[in-house]
């Protein structure tokens, strides 16, 4: 049989999950806390910025921290999955909390900016395990209605980690130098660590030993390496530069032969077989698409706000604040409603539409919508996301075998991670784009330089002729536009495909 708290393989697919194990609010609290960790190290760094170069300097590379954290996060995602599935949930989850210590530890004694970005690479093989096993272990306690209930904790811990990681890492960083904004994870990890050991019930003896897809796994890896190495160097070098090329070449050959590979694994790190399932397919591709064009347009709000509405960037902060809250609310709402009917599909449907209604009218706002616009168009997209972000989670776990709960888990969560990655590149393309076209045509040539250089300011605007900076918002208003517009097809080719998932419900139990 399987085990219950892991879900390893050995019995039947459809075995029902056992009763919850002793102190589990605990136990959930220890889900959260790691949850929280993972979530808050992609946040924290940032205000750390000027002081962390000022002592380690090689500015020009600050930017790979946080590549070499985001690559090694979601290189990890499957594999833990999968070992987690394979080997018991417990053994790894600790695995990957010790990995995140250790590299948090390491990064707060880097005397390089080499160094720091090496262990932030080690700390992101932790964070990636961190959050799949959170929600595997999830998966492996409770059958799907009961699981929803939950969804809305992890959105709040979402919630708090983006909002507080800014505000911590100041105040850290101010009062005793930024390598605290990495040791603060060792109390944090230790508590969760003993939090896991003793709550979390124990993998029971296997027939026989568990074989691992070595080639799939360093095939996914590199295919997994590839694809963010290209979108990362494109967003900062253009699509064209031969490194860019190069990288997605070898993104596609890896995916060719990683494929034909799992096709004949005897245990292959994503079984394939999980794809045949529509609804599977369905809502990896969902996550995709939602974190893609949400997340990649996003990033540039502030840009809008501040070169084109001239809000300063404390209040851009704060604007923020409806999307971060009603996405968490929308996640709670939408697994309790799960948690009670069962039914999940207009979830999905809803979260795309409104998805791609709110992009709509943020493009067709432009120059013109005011902050107040802004701030409720950001809100309905981030009701839009929440009514999806976990709910494709959380079916994708109900439509997998239980010895495959882990894998199903992280092929979601990577989803959503590479739609991120890839769409902020995507959409700051397109941006650029638009803005040298735009520019060329419309303003003074030195303004147009600084403009298309990157190096133009929303600081610059004021000492402009007033005509001139009114040009330049229309000309910033009109290149957002285009991106928000560009991610309406995306949206809606993700609605379409959600309206095919079944009308069906999820299980009370099993």
């Amino acid at each position: 049989m399987n085990d219950p708290g892991t879900g390893r393989p050995g019995g039947p697919a459809t075995g029902a999950p056992p009763a919850l194990p002793p102190r589990f609010a605990l136990l959930l609290a220890a889900l959260l806390l790691t949850s929280a960790m993972s979530m808050l190290d992609q946040s924290i760094v940032a205000t750390a910025g000027p002081s962390l170069t000022a002592d380690l300097g090689a500015q020009n590379l600050y930017g790979w921290t946080f590549t070499a954290y985001m690559l090694t996060f979601s290189v990890a995602m499957p594999v833990y999955g999968k070992l987690g599935d394979l080997f018991g949930r417990r053994t790894v989850y600790l695995s990957a909390i010790v990995l995140f210590l250790a590299g948090s530890v390491a990064c707060g004694t880097a005397d390089s900016m080499g160094q720091l970005i090496v262990f932030r690479a080690l700390q992101g093989l932790g964070g990636g395990g961190l959050q799949v096993s959170a929600f595997a272990v999830l998966g492996d306690l409770m059958p799907p209605r009961q699981r929803a209930k939950y969804q809305g904790w992890f959105a709040g811990v979402m919630v708090i980690a983006n909002l507080a990681g800014p505000l911590v890492g100041g105040l850290l960083t101010d009062q005793f130098g930024w390598r605290w904004i990495f040791y603060v994870n060792v109390p944090l990890g230790l508590l969760a660590l003993v939090g896991i050991r003793a709550l979390l019930p124990a993998a029971a003896p296997g027939r026989g030993r568990p074989r691992v897809d070595y080639l799939g796994t360093a095939l996914l890896t590199g295919l997994i390496a590839a694809l963010v190495l290209a979108t990362d160097l494109a967003g900062r070098d253009g699509w064209g530069r031969p490194q860019v090329i190069a990288l997605g070449a070898g993104a596609v050959l890896l995916a060719v032969v990683w494929l034909r590979h799992e096709r004949s694994a005897e245990e292959p790190v994503v079984p394939l077989r999980l794809f045949t399932d529509r609804t599977f397919t369905v809502c990896v591709v969902v996550a995709f698409a939602v974190s893609f064009a949400f997340f990649g347009c996003v990033n540039f709000v502030p840009l809008l706000l501040q070169t084109v509405e001239g809000v300063s960037a404390t209040r851009t902060g704060l604007l923020f604040l409806p999307a971060m809250i009603g996405m968490a609310v929308a996640t709670v709402v939408a697994g309790q409603v799960i948690a009670k009917t069962g039914r999940y599909k207009w979830f999905p449907v809803a979260s795309t539409a409104l998805a791609a209604g709110a992009a709509v009218a943020m493009a067709l706002a432009g120059t013109d919508g005011g902050v107040a616009t802004v701030a409720v168009l950001l809100a309905l997209m981030g009701v839009g996301v929440g009514l999806s972000s976990q709910v494709t989670t959380l079916v994708a776990q109900s439509t997998a075998p239980r010895e495959h709960l882990g894998v199903a888990t992280s092929t979601v969560g990577l989803a959503r991670n590479l739609g991120t990655a890839i769409g902020a590149t995507v959409f700051g393309s397109i941006l650029n784009a638009r803005l040298a076209s735009e520019s060329v045509r419309r303003l003074p040539p030195e303004t147009a330089d600084r403009v298309v250089g990157g190096e133009f300011t929303p600081s610059d605007a004021a000492s402009l002729p007033s005509r001139t900076a009114s040009t330049v918002a229309d000309v910033y208003g009109d290149a957002l536009s285009t991106v928000f517009l560009s991610a309406v097809p995306v949206l809606l080719i993700a609605l379409v495909l959600a309206l095919l998932l079944k009308d069906a419900r999820l299980p009370a139990r099993g």
